[in-house]
Order: structure tokens, then C-alpha cells, then sequence
């Protein structure tokens, strides 16, 4: 019997190399809406009249204030970023 000629002379032939593509990487959907962030502002407290014209007056005495209206803002200024 004689071989078959291509048996024998066969190559091996090697599955062409998969190019490596990146597959697109879904993100969920949001279907609500975006939710609002807590806010960590602490409550108004209310500050009094004379709190603020006693400030005022300090700031006065000081003599690094200006007219009354400026001392009267920067007092209601400071006392609200103390609270």
C-alpha cells in the first residue's frame, strides 16, 4: 500500500492570531433623576437685634471699622459665621 502523499506532507497549519479589541464597556443608565446632595448647612438660628448692635459697637470701639451700616453688616457678618 502506498501512502497518501498528503498525509504525510501535511503542514500544520495554526489558527490565525484574534486581534485583541477591547469590547465597549457598558455603563448602567440612570433612569431617575440624579438625587440631590445632602447639605450639612446647619439650621438658621436666629440672631437678636442687640447681639449684632453690641458686635457693631465693639467693632466701633475698635476703631478698625467704618461708617455705622459697614460695622452693622461685618458684626452680622461675624456672628452668622460663628453659628
Amino acid at each position: 500500500m502506498a501512502k497518501n502523499s498528503t498525509t504525510s506532507s501535511r503542514k500544520t497549519e495554526s489558527a490565525p492570531a484574534k486581534a485583541l479589541v477591547s469590547k465597549p464597556v457598558s455603563t448602567p443608565v440612570r433612569n431617575s433623576a440624579i438625587p440631590k446632595a445632602t447639605s450639612s448647612v446647619a439650621p438658621k438660628v436666629e440672631i437678636r437685634r442687640e447681639e449684632i448692635a453690641l458686635r457693631a459697637y465693639h467693632i466701633h470701639l475698635s476703631g478698625t471699622g467704618g461708617s455705622e451700616t459697614d460695622n452693622w453688616f461685618r458684626a452680622e457678618r461675624e456672628l452668622r459665621g460663628q453659628i
